[in-house]
């Protein structure tokens, strides 16, 4: 084999193609964005909706990310319905009876369908007249009225904004209730998930958007599952639960008082035995999305990883903060600061996925 020198203007030229940085491709615009799913998504905190919590939440803040201005449907004051003001405060269907619902800006079409309380089922067939086992603490027809409109289903509405990106996060409701109740055996089964949440990706996709689906965030972990050995110190359990390991749901905790503390033979007592059928109802539903998504090339966002780096209970809780600054009031909800924190991740992302430029820092 023969070698010849490289000649001066050659060895030019390939110097400077070296030293020059690659082209890369324009990022992708994040615009005509539409974010689905239930009370996360809508910005409900501390079990109520109001315009400063709707303005905190990660639909917001991600457009932030990406100059693009999400408004939301906000609701006037007190809110729909008003918030807790402190960790006592009972959760009823009452404050929603009462609850004006109504928007602030009722001439806005907002990109922001997300309907508290809202099973996977939920968006595609309900809507203000028309919904099957509705759940008096899930279910709202002023809710779906204020934000949809009449007769329309969160996925109509968000199709009729033609969207270029949809994130997607929905399935909680489906087990968070019963679990809360100490009956995960009544959570949406498996197979039936599946069916649901294939025909709402299916549904979608004709939109041609690029889609994030959120996973199923583990709903053992809310900090209104409480132990049962932290509720023997302050005597809000009787000697039946003595020695014993479980939870109660701050829904069972609403009635509980040390006059009337409450039995672990009752139902509402989660043994761990239910503890893990909920868990395991979890980590099901989220294979579930994550084949479905495989089978449409949609991306998933895990959100489990990031929530289990966040505290729930603080070692030192107080009356304003008892969950620390991972959760709202209500044990359920997350707070501002993970909104923030979840758009940052969001952000990261999607532009990994798909090539946008959302600003992460």
């Amino acid at each position: 084999m023969k070698w010849f020198p490289l000649s001066l203007s050659v060895l030019a030229a390939l110097t400077l193609a070296a030293c020059s940085p690659r082209t890369s491709q324009p990022a992708v615009a994040f615009t005509d964005y539409v974010a689905m799913g239930d009370s996360i998504t809508a910005g409900m905190q501390s079990a109520g909706l109001t315009a400063q919590s709707q303005d905190a939440a990660f639909p917001v803040l991600l457009g932030q990310r990406g100059g693009l201005e999400v408004q939301m449907p906000e609701v006037t004051a007190p809110g729909c319905p008003a918030p807790m003001k402190s960790a006592s405060d009972p959760i009823s269907t009452e404050s929603m009876n009462k609850a004006s619902c109504t928007l602030l800006h009722p001439e806005v079409v907002s990109p922001v369908v997300a309907i508290p309380g809202a099973r996977v089922a939920d968006v595609y067939s309900t809507t203000d007249a028309r919904v099957q086992n509705p759940d008096p603490l899930l279910y709202s027809s002023k809710l779906y009225r204020m934000v949809l409109g009449p007769g329309r289903t969160q996925l109509q509405a968000a199709l009729a904004r033609r969207p270029k990106f949809i994130t997607l996060w929905v399935g909680a409701n489906d087990v968070l209730l019963p679990t809360l109740r100490g009956t995960p055996e009544q959570a949406t089964p498996p197979a039936t998930f599946r069916v649901n949440y294939a025909h709402l990706l299916d549904a979608l996709a004709p939109s041609g958007a690029k889609i994030v689906i959120l996973t199923v965030p583990d709903v053992t972990r809310v900090p209104a599952l409480v132990p049962v050995g932290l509720l023997g110190r302050v005597q809000m359990v009787d000697s039946s639960c003595k020695q014993k390991d479980g939870y109660f749901g701050t829904l069972s905790l609403m009635a509980a008082t040390p006059q009337h503390p409450l039995a672990c033979t009752t139902d509402s007592f989660l043994t761990p035995a239910k503890y893990e059928e909920a868990r395991n109802t979890v980590t099901e539903y989220n294979r579930i999305i994550a084949d479905l998504a495989a089978e449409r090339g949609i991306a998933v966002f895990d959100v489990n990883p990031l929530l289990a780096t966040m505290p729930g209970r603080p070692l030192i809780p107080t009356p304003s903060s008892p969950f620390g600054s991972t959760f709202s009031l209500d044990g359920v909800h997350p707070s501002s600061n993970t909104h923030r924190l979840l758009a940052q991740k969001l952000a990261e992302f999607m532009n990994v996925t798909y090539g946008t430029a959302l600003n992460t820092w």
